[in-house]
Formats: structure tokens, C-alpha cells, sequence
């Protein structure tokens, strides 16, 4: 079974973004998924939810969607009903969980946003409901617009473990304490729009890039932040195994890259787009690289898909990486003098 992934669309908040969601769906429909799900965030404008269902109405497909943190900033989600409408539902032996974890706060001068993230006891006990009974062998897939499991508060400068977070969730370690009985299971998030991946135990936490990029500032040409190109996520669920295997696509043919060279302060990367600790990146004369530590204080700032080559590596060198699923994709780098 297949279905496609997709986030952070931004609509009616800068030019072209109409136009770069009508070319996403026609993208996302080429892969011939049966079902299409949105991490949230449509757009601030009062008019992007309408628009966006106005655009959705025209597929012909199920979409489901949670709940972003722009939801309620738009006006489209009750700030007094926020947290309420996590959902489930089965599709081709799949159970689907939507869980909504965005909730209302009224702004300080501590904490200026008007949302924030939490799994409360609620929606844990929801959870814990929907999921009794179910066969350890059941895939599962969960999304949640911010991500279960990140590093980002840690790379942004943040201070991890915040009261009221807004790039993680409180409780979010009881969720994934929860999902880790099933064998087969994959959680989808945006919010930060950046390409992230890893594994916390056996369970796939994917932050996909957003469809909107670095928030439609290029118009069509707004590749997210650590340089991913706007995109979305294909996911196919092996139907007699339950395996979740997942690969990251751009929607328009200028950005469609895997591999690129990185710069920073000094510092030369490959950047892997969808790459994570368990790719294996080799380069030519160099040798085997290794996956930043996104915990470490000299890594603020990066990506978790920057593989750091050596200060002597020449400014040309042939790359191949083995990803996650087995493709093996090669590229032949050239890096500039400056960052």
C-alpha cells in the first residue's frame, strides 16, 4: 500500500503558492498513492483554509490532516477546542493515527507564540484506547505536526525540556513508549521544515520538508533550510511483512537533488537530503564518512544529514551513498571557496 506525506504548505502567504501547491498534488498524484496525509500548517492568511480545500476538493482521493500551530494563528481551529480532534482510521491492514498535539497559549513576554505542543494526559489516554487490542504485527503510522523525537531545539539554540515547547512535544516520550510494541511503525511530522531522519529504537521518526520551503520567500524557488529541496514524502507498507520504507521527492524538476556539497563557517559537508545515521556515505580517496552528532555543541546550526569531510579533502570528489533502503545513488561534488 502506498500513500504520500506532505507538510508546511503555506498557503496565500507569499507569491507562487498556489501555484507550487497545484504542482505538488500533480507530483504527489503521479506516485499513484491511495491515500494523501497533512502534517498541518496551511497557511496564516484568514483565506488559506478555504483555499486549501477548495484545491484538495479536486483530487479525488482521502486526505486527512492534523493540526499545525498556524491553524490557530489563521483562525480555522478554535483556540479552545485546540487538542481535541485527534483521530484514527484503517486503510489496506494500515492504522492511521492523527494525533493533535497543538494547543492555544496566550502570548508573554517569555513566550510570545500563541501555541504550543503537548501529548497531555487526554490525549495519552486516547492513544492508550485506540490502541489496545491491536496485533503487535499491525503497521502503524502516526503523524503529529511537531516531531516526537528531534534534536532541533538542541541545533536552533533552544533550550530542550521547555514548559510550554514549540519545536517538541511534552510527553512525547510516553507515545513513543506506547508505539514501541508494534513491530512496524513510522511517525510523520513537519513543523521545522527541514528533512530529518532517524530511528528511536525500531520506530522511523521522519520530519519531511516543507511543500512551501524556506515559507515561499523564492517564490518557486524556496528550497528549505538546510538546502532540501520543497517536497513531500512517498511511504509504501509492505502488505504481508508490514515493512515502512520512504523516500523523500521534490515536486518540481530544478530541485530534484539527493546529494549536494554544504559550507559552513569553514566547515565542507555532504549533504544527503534524505539521508540519515543509517546511509552510508563514501567518498573517493577519503574513505567511510560518518553522521553529525546533532547533540553536539559544535554542531548548532546543522543538519542532521551533513556528513563532515576532512580540512585536506580536495575542493572535487566522486560520492556514493547506500540510503536506508537500499539505493545506492552516486554524485561527483565541487566545492567553492566561500560559504
Amino acid at each position: 500500500m502506498r500513500f504520500v506525506f506532505f507538510t508546511d504548505v503555506h498557503l496565500l502567504e507569499r507569491e507562487d503558492s498556489v501555484k507550487g501547491f497545484e504542482l505538488c498534488i500533480e507530483s504527489m498524484l503521479s506516485h499513484e498513492p491511495e491515500v494523501l496525509i497533512n502534517g498541518g500548517d496551511l497557511g496564516v492568511p484568514e483565506g488559506a483554509t478555504q483555499t486549501y480545500k477548495e484545491m484538495i476538493a479536486r483530487i479525488g482521493l482521502p486526505v486527512h490532516m492534523v493540526n499545525g500551530n498556524h491553524e490557530i494563528c489563521n483562525g480555522s481551529l478554535d483556540p479552545e477546542r485546540a487538542g481535541e480532534f485527534s483521530n484514527s482510521f484503517d486503510h489496506a491492514g494500515v492504522h492511521f493515527v492523527m494525533l493533535d498535539l497543538v494547543r492555544a497559549f496566550e502570548p508573554t513576554e517569555e513566550h510570545p507564540w500563541n501555541w504550543y505542543f503537548t501529548a497531555d494526559e487526554k490525549n495519552l489516554k486516547w492513544l492508550e484506547e485506540d490502541l489496545a487490542g491491536l496485533d503487535a504485527d499491525v503497521p502503524i503510522i502516526l503523524t503529529s505536526h511537531v516531531p516526537l523525537s528531534t534534536s532541533f531545539p538542541q541545533r536552533m539554540g533552544q533550550v530542550p525540556g521547555m514548559e510550554f515547547p514549540v519545536n517538541e512535544a511534552t510527553n512525547a516520550k510516553e507515545v513513543l513508549e506506547m508505539l514501541s510494541r508494534f513491530r512496524n511503525v513510522a511517525t510523520l511530522h513537519g513543523h521545522d521544515h527541514e528533512n530529518s531522519r532517524h530511528r528511536w529504537r525500531h520506530i522511523q521518526i521522519l520530519t519531511t520538508g516543507a511543500v512551501a520551503g524556506n515559507w515561499w520567500r523564492n517564490g518557486l524557488d524556496s528550497p528549505n533550510q538546510f538546502g532540501e529541496p520543497q517536497g513531500y514524502r512517498v511511504i509504501d507498507v509492505d502488505s504481508r511483512s508490514g515493512e515502512i520504507t520512504n523516500r523523500y521527492h521534490a515536486f518540481q524538476p530544478h530541485q530534484d537533488i539527493e546529494i549536494a556539497p554544504a559550507t559552513r563557517e569553514g566547515r565542507r559537508f555532504v549533504n544527503v537530503i534524505d539521508g540519515g545515521s543509517a546511509a552510508v556515505v563514501h567518498v573517493e580517496g577519503v574513505g567511510r564518512l560518518s553522521a553529525l552528532d546533532p547533540w553536539g555543541q559544535e554542531n548548532k546550526r546543522l543538519s542532521t544529514h551533513y556528513y563532515e569531510l576532512p580540512e585536506e579533502c580536495p575542493p572535487e570528489m566522486d560520492v556514493e551513498v547506500e540510503f536506508e533502503d537500499g539505493r545506492t545513488v552516486e554524485a561527483s561534488l565541487l566545492f567553492e571557496d566561500s560559504d
